[in-house]
C-alpha cells in the first residue's frame, strides 16, 4: 500500500472518531435541554394553579 492510501485510512477513521465523540457530546446537551424543558414547563404548571388558587380563594 502507498502512503497515501495509509494517510487517507487515517484520516477517514480520525474523522469517524471525532465524530462519535461529537455527537455523544451533542446527545448529551440535548437530554439536559429535554429535561430543563420539562422542569420549566411543570414549574409554569405549577406557577398557573397557585395564581388560580389564589384568585379563587380572594373570591
Amino acid at each position: 500500500m502507498s502512503t497515501l492510501a495509509y494517510y487517507f485510512s487515517g484520516l477517514l477513521s480520525g474523522i469517524s472518531i471525532t465524530s462519535f465523540f461529537m455527537g455523544k457530546e451533542m446527545y448529551k446537551m440535548y437530554v439536559k435541554n429535554k429535561i430543563q424543558n420539562k422542569q420549566l414547563k411543570r414549574m409554569g404548571d405549577l406557577k398557573k394553579e397557585i395564581e388560580e388558587s389564589v384568585e379563587t380563594d380572594n373570591l
